[in-house]
């Protein structure tokens, strides 16, 4: 039974993860088609108000108990978390996008694991096994033929 619902959260980690990103693909290829009339900074504008009213409402709306009763600490986390990537992750981005396209610079942002399992070895004592360091040799590789592609 402990193997199944092991597996189980496995499965739905992993197919919750590949939702994400395809919903992240979808992003990038709107981004593109959008930024053909505005500038990166109107761009980054209208999709953190959007954003962040769709995230505060569906938030509030299923998670109303939860965010009040966060820890100051662990609320401090989250803004500084949702800084780096809501704001400052997104404007790198949509500026990387109207460089280099949004295949490329999609690509280049996969580079993710690669950051996370780093400064989750540094930051938070985790151990990075045999697979998760190939995985992320595999990941900096493909990137580089990404990248030195014309």
């Amino acid at each position: 039974m402990i193997i199944y619902g092991i597996k189980r959260r496995l499965i739905t980690g992993i197919l919750l993860s590949l939702m994400a990103a395809l919903g992240f693909g979808l992003s990038a290829v709107l981004v593109k088609a959008g930024m053909s009339s505005v500038s990166v900074k109107t761009a980054t504008v209208i999709s953190l108000i959007s954003s962040t009213a769709v995230t505060m409402i569906v938030a509030f709306l299923l998670h109303y108990e939860e965010i009040f009763s966060l820890s100051p600490v662990a609320f401090i986390w989250f803004i500084l978390a949702g800084l780096i990537t809501f704001l400052g992750g997104r404007f790198l981005n949509f500026h990387a996008i109207s460089l280099v396209g949004a295949s490329k610079a999609s690509a280049v942002v996969s580079a993710t694991p690669l950051f996370a399992a780093i400064l989750a070895v540094i930051f938070l004592d985790e151990n990075i096994g045999v697979m998760l360091g190939i995985g992320t040799a595999m990941i900096v590789f493909g990137i580089t033929l990404v990248v030195i592609q014309e």
